[in-house]
């Protein structure tokens, strides 16, 4: 059997009540003999009172003490956290230097200059290593998934929770934009967010987040342009989480990195930056 931890903050959220079925039930983590085994949260009593204890129970999981106990016993590391990526680096240290392959939870960083120290500390122990929102692994956005060049335009559009939705539709601009964001500007600012970012020789992607009386009633939609003058349109069905869980599983097979860290320091940046300039509109700020 290879052992899967969990590492997190406080261990009753979303992302950890759902991930050990979600990896127990993949047919590929079957065959290899995968399973959840341990557990180790910063924060013992979650915010709905469920303590480690009692989620490690539930869960059929071994609590670990210390972060150290749980990477040593465990050969693939799942660092959590996905409201408090503040913790990220201080709950992945350990577990970076390891040499294991570790997958850290989205949203990986607070700011650009934190997710490239994370990312430099994986590099110097030679930590395979990755974050990404589940929508990039949506089936609709494989083929720029695959493709080693970047759209020339692209607009997404998503829910206007930004705290919640923001990580995933920049998630999606990067898949298709690859790195090199260079600026952003917020040119509205009302019950609809609109974003605009400049990665330089005449490409741009628009970020818009829609305001309706349902806060989660809008689908992510994309279109794009390529260089070669092609363009799409695509509203991101269903199914994203599960292709998400199957690349995580492969991840832990193959120790190989399925997205570009650049492209995730990239994110960092412009969720960064955003918050700032949707207070500041018609203003450029850099990324």
């Amino acid at each position: 059997m290879k052992k899967i931890g969990f590492i997190d903050n406080y261990l009753s959220e979303w992302h950890a009540n759902n991930y050990p079925d979600m990896i127990r039930n993949n047919e590929r983590a079957k065959e290899l003999g995968f399973d959840v085994c341990y557990a180790y949260a910063k924060t013992d009593v979650a915010p709905d009172g469920v303590t480690t204890d009692e989620w490690c129970k539930a869960h059929q999981v071994e609590k670990c003490d210390t972060i150290e106990e749980l990477v040593d016993k465990s050969d693939f590391i799942v660092v959590l956290s996905p409201d408090n990526p503040e913790f990220h680096y201080e709950l992945s240290e350990y577990a970076l230097k390891s040499g294991k392959p570790t997958f850290i939870d989205k949203t990986f960083a607070t700011d650009k200059q934190t997710a490239k120290k994370i990312f430099d500390l994986a590099k110097e122990y030679g930590t395979p290593t990755y974050s990404s929102s589940s929508l990039r692994f949506a089936d609709e956005l494989k083929p720029y998934r695959e493709s080693a060049v970047g759209a020339d335009h692209c607009m997404v559009t998503g829910c206007f929770l930004f705290d919640i939705y923001a990580i995933h539709i920049f998630e999606i601009m990067c898949t298709v934009m690859k790195s090199g964001a260079k600026r952003m500007m917020a040119v509205q600012n009302s019950r609809h967010r609109n974003i605009v970012i400049d990665y330089g020789n005449g490409r741009t992607a628009s970020f818009l987040q829609m305001h309706t009386d349902d806060p989660y009633g809008v689908p992510f939609i994309i279109s794009a342009e390529m260089p070669d003058n092609t363009a799409h349109f695509y509203t991101i069905g269903d199914g994203y989480q599960q292709r998400s869980m199957e690349q995580l599983v492969e991840f832990f097979a193959s120790g190989k990195v399925p997205v570009d860290c650049e492209e995730t320091i990239d994110l960092m940046g412009m969720l960064d930056v955003a918050r700032k300039a949707l207070k500041e509109p018609f203003k450029w700020f850099d990324i």
